[in-house]
């Protein structure tokens, strides 16, 4: 293996793996032939070709079937239409000049329709099977799928009756008259293929796939299950040789999935295909066919998508056509894609655009495989990232023992980028040949690792604080540590690279995190406090946590959100403030669906840690950022997040949301709450949270806290500092450049001024005033430290307040 070095140690932290952008990507796109759009939406598709070669597309429709000729490909003619109930899914297979057709609408009562296509271009005729099946009391009416198999097997999937498992018919023996062979085992099917008598069912509420032994029909054989990775199995198709299978997941970014089911007693993950061109914009993969070495796939919202599966443990994307440009997201878009006529053509449905025809080549990728490993150990690197620098699409993660697998439509000369946590950049180049495999071995060069050593100290005092919690971190690496008794943090083995370090520690305004560069060398600050309080919970300062619920109890960390339906339920990350903080409260933060860590059947409580408020604030005033959404079902509306003060003897409720009226779908902040004029004001105020849902209903309760901040409020007339001589009041303080001073002298004077002196007791600034009442700007041209401010009636001087220039 060639040792490769990168040209530059330039350190080049990653925001995450999957750094591909997208923005410059330019797959080879399909030959788009004709186009035949409709009045009614559109569902699947299915091909004819006719004795005398002429090919047809099948066209499911809303309303019925529309028969295409594509005689012409270029100007495809509808022929006939079927008119049918409404129905969002029809499903269609042909068996000699015989099409058969579900339909799943729940109210519709067509059974299996059999439309007889010996007569085209001219006479079509059409009937309804619809019989009462052995064991059953009412007629077959609908089905969600079908496949026929080459021996003439109609597989009736999703039907109404056995439960929706698989009915098998024989519809050979009596071209256009099904005849019922047996029933598959009682579990709803969504879809099935069947190939040598094995029968592959796409189990979609058990997410899994299974294969039953069919040879006899009247008592299949259950051989194998195994789950697809998103657990909810739409689709599935086999190879030729029966050594693969493909899968695909009706969910939002799933992928579709090679299996390898040479041994069912060890099926094994091959790969997961996803479109990286729109990767992570949800879009579904709805079904895939498999034509030799490649996969046909339509793709909800990101059309029909052709795959290179000559390796299935390498699924590349040679040939794509986005059929529908209207939506991003959700069920729009291309439903199904027929690659099986003679002529090579590619049939395809977009739900609301009609019928797209095209003309695909069918290229090979050119494929980059190898391994990545450390320039000075020698061991695998896990999860580095493999991008191909090209317009065409491709990304790849080693594995655990640092092998990787990637590849692209595109040959020639290449830059390749791999990234890896902890490591410097690498670039390399790699020459790829279409259906070649290349292979390139890299070894990539380790960060430096350094310590970082510093103090945190009062920022009015410039005393040590002990047991402050430490983080350094970006979006790869976190390192913590607390301060000892000298108010010093020690931490080994930081990588090199920018940071955000958050010093936190209760009774203290959090900062929102400083900037932090580590390097060889590198000179860390001291970090200064003031004191006050504030969180916005990067770290953890002892907020309390209790409560009845069994799900969905408040927790601090970076919010994951959960959305559904266009509406979004639990946040999405952070509320937004200028500063690099990322975490939050919030109720629960595991799952992807909206019922997953949510707040249920009790009540949860957030509780901060007590605040000396009476001795640290003259009118202390309290805000923050919430959230809140009750998704309120067919049930009564009785659930709350309840938000309440306590001085240690009573509680005040200040704020309380309940049903879905608070549903904003976003960060909130409340407005600002006068505890003064709420209640005592003590050492001991603690503030609360709780969220609850008060019954046993499908209710989803999330809530969330952040940016909790308490300020000082005083008033026109409220001093901060009051005495014989004057009353004043200094703000901010402490200050950056400036500040602002309010007085009022309460006694006669001849004359007035204010002085500003140092720790030394040196004058430093003096302004003399006219009136007894007023406002002065400071804009002192100092170092950082602590000032003090006096004023001088006549000959007496008042007392002194303390202000602090910060670093």
């Amino acid at each position: 293996m060639n040792k490769i070095f990168p040209d530059s140690l330039k350190t080049s932290l990653i925001v995450c793996l999957t750094f591909v952008s997208t923005s410059l990507f330019s797959q080879k796109q399909l030959e788009l032939v004709s186009h035949l759009d409709y009045v009614s939406l559109a569902n699947d598709i299915w091909g004819y070709t006719a004795p005398d070669g002429t090919e047809y597309a099948l066209v499911g429709l809303r309303s019925g079937v529309s028969i295409v000729s594509l005689a012409d490909p270029a100007n495809p003619a509808e022929l006939q239409f079927i008119p049918g109930g409404q129905s969002a899914w029809r499903d269609l297979k042909t068996w000699g000049h015989f099409a058969y057709v579900t339909t799943d609408q729940p109210g519709t009562k067509e059974g299996l329709l059999v439309i007889d296509l010996g007569g085209l271009p001219g006479n079509v005729t059409w009937a309804n099977w619809q019989p009462v099946l052995p064991g059953q009391t009412d007629s077959l009416f609908t089905c969600h799928n079908l496949w026929i198999d080459e021996n003439g097997f109609c597989y009736l999937s999703g039907c109404d009756q056995n439960s929706g498992g698989v009915i098998m018919v024989d519809v050979f023996s009596q071209p256009g008259l099904p005849q019922f062979v047996s029933y598959n085992a009682p579990v709803y099917a969504h879809d099935c293929y069947a190939l040598n008598n094995l029968l592959y069912t796409a189990e979609i509420y058990e997410g899994q796939f299974s294969v039953f032994d069919v040879t006899d029909k009247q008592n299949p054989v259950l051989l194998a299950t195994q789950p697809t990775p998103f657990q909810f199995c739409h689709n599935v198709w086999a190879t030729a040789d029966g050594k693969t299978l493909f899968t695909t997941d009706e969910r939002a970014n799933a992928p579709t999935a090679a299996f390898d089911i040479s041994d069912l007693g060890n099926i094994r993950l091959l790969d997961e295909f996803r479109p990286l061109a729109t990767l992570n914009t949800s879009v579904i993969p709805h079904n895939a066919h498999v034509l030799g070495n490649h996969v046909v796939i339509s793709n909800y919202t990101d059309g029909c998508v052709i795959v290179d599966a000559t390796r299935p443990d390498n699924l590349i994307e040679v040939e794509s056509y986005d059929t529908n440009t209207d939506f991003t997201d959700g069920f729009h878009g291309c439903w199904g894609a027929y690659p099986f006529f003679p002529s090579g053509l590619i049939a395809a449905t977009d739900i609301e655009n009609g019928l797209f025809i095209f003309n695909p080549t069918y290229p090979r990728a050119s494929y980059l495989e190898g391994n990545v490993t450390d320039a000075s150990s020698g061991t695998p690197i896990a999860d580095a990232g493999v991008e191909i620098q090209s317009a065409d699409a491709n990304f790849a993660v080693s594995s655990f023992a640092g092998k990787y697998k990637t590849g692209q439509a595109s040959e020639g000369t290449f830059d390749v980028l791999f990234r890896a946590k902890g490591y410097f950049d690498l670039t390399t180049q790699a020459t790829l040949s279409e259906g070649e495999v290349t292979i390139l071995d890299v070894e990539m060069v380790p960060l430096p690792q350094i310590t970082v050593k510093s103090k945190v100290l009062d920022f009015e005092t410039f005393l040590p604080l002990a047991n402050v919690q430490v983080l350094i971190e970006n979006d790869e690496f976190s390192y913590s540590d607390t301060t000892n008794s000298e108010g010093v943090f020690e931490v080994a083995g930081v990588l090199q690279g920018n940071y955000t370090l958050f010093a936190g520690i209760w009774g203290y305004l959090s900062d929102g995190g400083s900037p932090l560069e580590v390097k060889p060398d590198a000179d860390v600050p001291t970090y200064l406090k003031q004191p006050g309080y504030s969180d916005g919970f990067d770290t953890d300062l002892g907020w309390q946590v209790d409560g009845t619920a069994g799900n969905g109890i408040w927790e601090r960390g970076k919010p994951v959100g959960k959305r559904a339906a266009n509406k979004q339920f639990a946040p999405e990350g952070a509320a937004p403030l200028n500063a690099s903080s990322t975490k939050a409260y919030i109720t629960g933060n595991e799952g992807v669906t909206i019922f997953d860590d949510q707040v249920d059947n009790g009540e949860t409580r957030l509780t901060s840690p007590p605040m000396q408020l009476r001795s640290r604030y003259n009118r202390p005033m309290l805000s923050f950022d919430y959230w809140w959404y009750d998704a309120i079902s067919n049930n009564p509306a009785n659930d709350s997040l309840v938000v309440s003060i306590s001085n240690g003897k009573t509680s005040v409720a200040l704020a309380v949301f309940a049903t879905d009226t608070a549903n904003v779908q976003a960060w909130t902040p409340t407005d600002t709450f006068d505890l003064t004029d709420l209640l005592e004001i003590t050492d001991n105020m603690r503030l609360s949270l709780t969220a609850s849902d008060r019954a046993a209903t499908p209710n989803v309760v999330e809530a969330g806290l952040d940016h909790f901040l308490i300020t000082e409020g005083i008033p026109n007339e409220r001093f901060s500092v009051k005495d014989d001589l004057v009353k004043m009041r200094i703000y901010p303080n402490p200050f950056d450049a400036e500040f602002t001073l309010d007085y009022k002298v309460e006694k006669n004077y001849t004359s007035l001024s204010v002085l500003v002196f140092n720790v030394l007791g040196q004058k430093i600034e003096e302004v003399k005033l006219s009136l007894p009442i007023g406002t002065v700007q400071f804009n002192l041209d100092v170092v950082p430290g602590m000032y003090f401010v006096s004023f001088r009636v006549d000959d007496e001087l008042s007392e002194a307040v303390k202000v602090v220039q910060g670093f």
